[in-house]
């Protein structure tokens, strides 16, 4: 009997022992499995999510903004004839993108003029009198040709055409350099006022991408960092950038402003939402 009792109490500790070891394990992988989530929700600006996978790659969010705009104004208050351009336009320089009603600028030139050739009668009547012959005027001294401009109101006709002119130049909107016409505001048969923006007009070739970096990465983008932008609208195209300005202020959120060139924009519009990549060696 107590051979068997002896037995029966080793066996019975031993499954005691096996049971406590295979909770032990169970415990231990419930709190792997924790740990694990917990790692791949904690992201970071410029950072990917599984940082071991990608050891070689930084990234962040950014945004593309124009170098060089213009938004394009009308200078005088007069109703819209045309608009001649639409948003996406590529335009050149001078070209007329819109035109005011400009017929009382027309009339003043036209009115100018005559007086001019009135004034110029009246100046050679005035050379006459000083004993000079107007058809040689090469031969007539500055201070009678002088003179004579001044008595024959000729001065002040040249004036008034001149200041006509420019006032019919103001009607008459065009594009500042070439570029890409947006946000065009303006439409025919409105009554503009001064200041009023007729459209913006874009240059394509000159494109930033402004994104920001935590305060501990900053290291990372000194200037002249080459980096790659990809658009979010486009997640095959890829455009190379290189770094060519840190703001020096850091935001309540920890994050520094940063700006790129991109070489070669193409086909990149002025707000588009990019992926900046940073491929580096981590520390």
């Amino acid at each position: 009997m107590n051979k068997i009792w002896i037995l029966s109490s080793v066996l019975l500790l031993t499954a005691c022992q096996q049971q406590g070891k295979s909770g032990d394990t169970s415990e231990i992988k419930d709190t792997t499995v924790t740990a694990a989530s917990q790692d791949s929700d904690t992201t970071a600006i410029g950072r990917p999510a599984d940082s071991t996978a990608l050891p070689s790659v930084f990234q962040t969010m950014g945004k593309v903004v124009a170098v060089r705009y213009a938004d394009v104004k009308f200078e005088t208050v007069l109703p819209v004839v045309r608009v001649m351009v639409r948003n996406g336009d590529r335009v050149r320089r001078g070209q007329l993108l819109a035109e005011q009603d400009a017929r009382k600028q027309a009339n003043a030139i036209e009115q100018h003029q005559r007086e001019i050739e009135q004034a110029r009668l009246q100046m050679q009547e005035v050379i006459i009198s000083q004993g000079y012959d107007p058809e040689q005027m090469d031969r007539v001294p500055q201070r009678v040709r002088h003179i004579a401009e001044v008595k024959s109101g000729l001065l002040i006709a040249q004036n008034k055409l001149a200041a006509a002119r420019n006032e019919l130049n103001t009607t008459r909107v065009t594009a500042p350099f070439d570029g890409i016409v947006a946000n065009v505001t303006a439409h025919a048969g409105q009554l503009a006022q001064t200041g009023d923006v007729v459209c913006r007009v874009i240059s394509p070739q000159q494109m930033e991408v402004e994104f920001r970096v935590m305060e501990s990465d900053l290291g990372r983008f000194p200037i002249g960092t080459d980096i790659s932008v990809v658009p979010v609208a486009d997640e095959h195209a890829l455009y190379d950038a290189k770094v060519t300005e840190i703001n020096p202020v850091v935001d309540e959120q920890g994050t520094v402003m940063l700006r790129a060139r991109v070489a070669t924009p193409n086909s990149l519009f002025d707000g588009m939402h990019v992926s900046v990549n940073l491929k580096t060696p981590q520390p």
